[in-house]
């Protein structure tokens, strides 16, 4: 590898914090590369070079948060690689996002991107022995694995515009065409040089050799930096389908935060699952702000009051030797102050560190982590909102376009498994709030304490109830019987907010029951897909069917848990996957009240190995109502001969 770890091969990507349009974080890092395998997109040329793959080369930045993500031709996550997964390059680099390890500059990684071909005779001098390159390897050629509304007849059947969603076949023979790296970094510490930004190299499948960077950069059609190219090779049709399909399906809630903790009526739901892009270790908790508020605020002197709690996060990144324990509650957490059409006004996180290379405004928090942000648009900062009395205050009548705020965004990254307040418990387009679940008068919701509360106090020539001299956490309100507890999912679905009705409930649990388990699935409406699985190393599960609930863990999700279980019965010994205990584990994408959508982690390297010809009894609980369905479902053999990844 050192013979192309120079700049006649390396390839920069480009770098950003997607702050314009892509509703970015302002202290992250976004470097982006896009890859093309065989996009049929309109006037993209064929590649010409035979079948190549990309290595990532980079140094380990002085951040918070890192991470590889690979996105396919529908901008959906295929792949991630969280920093503390990463292996080192040689056996001479250490990872420094390990519990316990301080940050030492100059620590190498490598990945490598596998978009088909067949590996032949390594030439002498293209070899990477002794590099870690591998060990982090991603297939460019999967589908995302998620988000198939081809499940949905009601959105297939309703009119003409909504087209079917493209998926791959268990034989691998609709694989992906095109899709863009991601390498995000948070808060970082790093002064940027060629030396530690990443880069890629084009390297020929077949004898491993890498091509040089003019060759490449020449052909135009392989990898870009340039977003205007590469968006041009993914299938937009798709993208603008899966954005169709995120806006149509409804919101549902089971109750709200009333007043006079939400004087501005701004309540807090989880994102739609699908935006392009998103990251798959991040949450995203979403209020929409009515228009003209920061002008009718500044209009009768108001501000807005932001109370919250703040996970506890790592000390990182620093350059006094800090570490993380490992035992903080989140990696990283912000609030984001966004406009229409994704741009970003200003983004808050937990804590600076010192001597930040970017501006950041940190939230002040008390010993418990509570928060207080005065958010002024338009009226001068009151002489004692200060950190000092244990305020924040944001001013986004300075920032330019402040008047075109259309949302609220809470972002929580990498929560630990054992912390249940995080915005990844409430479910996917769902409202936080939970207060018809039998509290008197009471603010409840999934994430409690660590979802906001909002008040609109007048921003006077002095103190007063609603913006005292020192800050003050939110207190129980009469009745309640404690606020330091997050809530736990209803007994019962939240209402369907339409045009029709604007009332959260408590609606009657449906009946658990499983119609069918299928893997990929072509098209509902034609009566595409198998009614079966199809065996393959671990294999896509759609449960079809209703009264499942909501899974209380946190999505996405891998690991195993108490409300799913996958036995093979034909197998000799029998085996178990996704239930507590069980030796393979399940990666759970979307659960609903009537679809889940998972990744058996089984039929690889020997673990849990399934045959056509055998027999899988799956087990879906409802957490909510603990009723439970059993659903068997036959294996089979794929039909066509598999492409190699």
């Amino acid at each position: 590898m050192s013979n192309f770890n120079n700049n006649c091969y390396l390839i920069p990507l480009s770098s950003g914090n997607g702050g314009i349009n892509e509703a970015g974080d302002l202290n992250s890092i976004y470097n982006k590369i896009f890859f093309n395998i065989s996009s049929t997109s309109k006037g993209v040329q064929p590649v010409t070079i035979p079948p190549y793959e990309i290595v990532v080369l980079g140094q380990f930045p002085n951040t918070r948060y890192f991470s590889l993500g690979l996105y396919d031709n529908h901008s959906a996550i295929t792949q991630n690689i969280t920093d503390v997964n990463i292996v080192p390059l040689t056996s001479n680099d250490f990872n420094p996002y390990e519990p316990g390890v301080a940050f030492v500059n100059g620590q190498r990684y490598g990945a490598a991107i596998h978009l088909g071909g067949t590996p032949g005779k390594i030439q002498t001098g293209c070899m990477m022995t002794g590099y870690n390159i591998e060990t982090n390897w991603m297939d460019g050629t999967q589908r995302h694995p998620y988000i198939n509304w081809n499940f949905d007849a009601a959105f297939i059947n309703e009119g003409t515009g909504n087209q079917v969603h493209e998926v791959d076949t268990p034989e691998h023979t609709n694989p992906n065409q095109a899709g863009v790296l991601i390498i995000r970094s948070y808060l970082d510490l790093t002064t940027a040089t060629s030396a530690n930004q990443p880069h890629v190299i084009v390297r020929d499948v077949a004898s491993g050799c890498a091509y040089p960077a003019a060759y490449i950069a020449s052909l135009g059609n392989i990898v870009t930096s340039a977003s205007a190219t590469g968006n041009v090779w993914l299938n937009q049709d798709q993208v603008q389908e899966h954005n169709v399909f995120a806006n149509w399906q409804s919101g549902q809630c089971w109750g709200i935060v009333p007043p006079p903790y939400s004087e501005a009526q701004l309540e807090f739901e989880r994102q739609d699952e699908y935006t392009p892009g998103a990251n798959p270790d991040a949450a995203y908790l979403i209020a929409n702000v009515a228009a003209g508020l920061p002008q009718t605020l500044a209009n009768v002197g108001e501000v807005m009051l932001i109370q919250f709690r703040v996970p506890t996060t790592p000390p990182t990144p620093c350059v006094n030797g800090c570490s993380r324990s490992g035992n903080e509650q989140m990696r990283y957490m912000s609030i984001s102050f966004q406009t229409t059409g994704g741009g970003t006004l200003a983004s808050l996180p937990d804590s600076c560190p010192a001597n930040p290379i970017t501006p950041c405004t940190p939230l002040v928090q008390d010993p418990n982590g509570n928060v207080s942000l005065v958010v002024g648009t338009g009226v001068a900062q009151p002489s004692w909102v200060t950190a000092a009395n244990g305020y924040t205050w944001l001013d986004l009548s300075k920032i330019a376009n402040y008047t075109e705020l259309n949302e609220i965004a809470i972002r929580h990254i990498l929560p630990s498994s054992w912390f249940d307040c995080s915005t990844q418990v409430v479910p996917y387009k769902v409202f936080e709030a939970t207060t018809t679940n039998g509290k008197v008068n009471g603010i409840t919701g999934l994430m409690g304490l660590y979802s906001p509360w909002i008040t609109e106090p007048v921003a006077g020539a002095a103190p007063s109830p609603g913006l005292p001299a020192i800050a003050a956490p939110i207190t129980c309100p009469p009745g309640q019987f404690s606020c330091n507890a997050c809530d736990v999912y209803p007994n019962g679905l939240p209402a369907i907010i339409s045009p029709a009705n604007q009332t959260c409930a408590i609606e009657p649990s449906n009946t658990i029951e499983i119609t069918k388990v299928v893997t990929q699935w072509a098209d509902l409406t034609q009566g595409g897909g198998c009614e079966y699985v199809v065996v393959q190393p671990s294999p896509p599960l759609n449960i079809v069917g209703q009264g499942f609930g909501y899974f209380p863990l946190g999505l996405p999700y891998t690991g195993n848990s108490n409300f799913l279980q996958i036995t093979d019965t034909t197998q000799t010994p029998n085996w178990s996957a996704g239930y507590t205990g069980d030796p393979c584990t399940a990666t759970i994408g979307e659960w609903s009240d009537g679809l889940i959508s998972l990744i058996a982690n089984v039929n690889q390297n020997g673990a849990c190995p399934m045959a056509a010809g055998d027999t899988l009894n799956i087990t879906v609980t409802n957490q909510q109502s603990q009723h439970s369905f059993l659903f068997s479902v036959g294996v089979t053999a794929q039909s066509a001969v598999a492409r190699k990844p």
